[in-house]
């Protein structure tokens, strides 16, 4: 069995006339504020800037809308600061669980930790020693939640120390 996940294409022609500024979405500053002041976008319809990774992002994932929708509405209770927010996939296929957070595409190094060929690994991408995407399957908790603390706290992470310690939390106590 084969499933593909490719993508979707964001509906803004009810927005055509409106003067808001599109490509590939809604463009969205990193406030998630639009071309047109106080008019906001989230979820698969909003090309964000990324502060985090420095680059426009659109994601196609709940956990993205959720995330979105709540800093629109602290926005709009008159909290002023820009949307952070590690990306962020997962699955649950039967007995199989993974998560992916970051963003590889500029990883100058790959660390993998556990049997690649059985059903329990992780795989770290890194870019100049700090964390730029991590994938888990079946993992510890202390590798889900080490993820997503380095990778928002943009923690410089020592490639030896994460391949050979016995677990994450003693790579963290040395890096």
């Amino acid at each position: 069995m084969v499933v593909a996940g490719i993508g979707v294409l964001p509906v803004t022609e009810p927005l055509a006339n409106s003067g808001i500024q599109m490509d590939n979405g809604v463009l969205v500053n990193e406030y998630l504020e639009t071309s047109q002041a106080n008019i906001y976008a989230a979820g698969d319809v909003a090309n964000y800037q990324d502060t985090l990774y420095g680059k426009r992002r659109r994601v196609e994932h709940w956990d993205n809308a959720v995330s979105q929708g709540q800093h629109c509405a602290r926005t709009l209770l008159g909290e002023r600061a820009p949307f952070v927010h590690v990306p962020y996939f997962f699955s649950d296929v039967f007995d199989l669980s993974y998560e992916l957070w970051g963003d590889p595409a500029d990883a100058d190094r790959i660390v993998e930790r556990g049997d690649l060929s059985g059903p329990s690994f992780s795989v770290w991408w890194l870019r100049e020693e700090r964390l730029a995407a991590a994938f888990t399957m079946n993992r510890p908790d202390e590798e889900r939640d080490a993820a997503q603390r380095w990778l928002a706290n943009k923690v410089r992470v020592s490639p030896v120390k994460l391949e050979d310690a016995a677990s994450v939390a003693e790579a963290e106590r040395g890096l």
